[in-house]
């Protein structure tokens, strides 16, 4: 923790956002967590807002998520043979996702955010076999949406106490991705019930029309 402060120190959202994108493709310091809650640290240290901190990691992930799906997109197969990926894209893996993405791509992709052991599998895999680019940033999109407020909130609060935090984070891992979807779930309920509020007040509003009309 305190190597990825020392680095942050110097710009804190600058390097926020190029250690996520390191993070994003199997780099040190390996765990986005680390990051997005230094950045909190620096919050708390007056250094830089809480909205932009947010912003900036949000960006990072998302540049570096993109790196790994246009590698799958555009590089091909031949990408599964870089010696920086080799350890983390057995064959074995490749195949299962390859499987389990066929059958549930869009609930791979949108879970992989939160299981940093398979995220970069999930990633290549979804630009190797040819999801829409503007689906994947969606799903990652929500899938940051959820984890950044939180974890930059934890560490600015926490500050004093990151390694603490960070363990908390690892040990209660599947209650957050629970809450998270629960959040997620109850959002998509409530923007549906607009849009439809919405529609049958425009629909109610024409038959209106050509009833005066008439």
């Amino acid at each position: 923790m305190e190597s990825v402060l020392d680095h942050m120190a110097q710009n804190p959202e600058l390097w926020a956002f190029l250690l996520l994108v390191a993070c994003g493709l199997g780099l040190p310091p390996w765990s986005e967590e680390l990051v997005i809650l230094g950045s909190g640290y620096f919050v708390a240290a007056g250094e830089i807002s809480y909205l932009s901190a947010v912003i900036w990691c949000w960006a990072g992930i998302l540049a570096g998520d993109t790196v790994i799906y246009s590698l799958g997109r555009f590089a091909g197969d031949r990408v599964y043979n870089w010696p920086v990926l080799r350890s983390h894209l057995r064959p074995a893996r490749r195949r299962r996702f390859n499987s389990s993405f066929l059958k549930h791509g869009t609930k791979v992709v949108f879970f992989a955010r939160f299981l940093p052991g398979v995220r970069m599998v999930a990633y290549l895999v979804a630009g190797n076999l040819g999801m829409k680019y503007w689906k994947f940033v969606l799903l990652d999109s929500i899938g940051a949406a959820l984890t950044v407020p939180i974890s930059v909130y934890l560490g600015w609060k926490f500050a004093s106490n990151l390694d603490y935090v960070l363990d908390m984070m690892h040990q209660y891992r599947v209650p957050l991705i629970i809450v998270g979807v629960l959040i997620v779930a109850f959002i998509w309920v409530r923007l549906g019930r607009a849009r439809k509020e919405r529609f049958l007040r425009i629909l109610s509003m024409r038959k209106n029309r050509d009833k005066s009309g008439s």
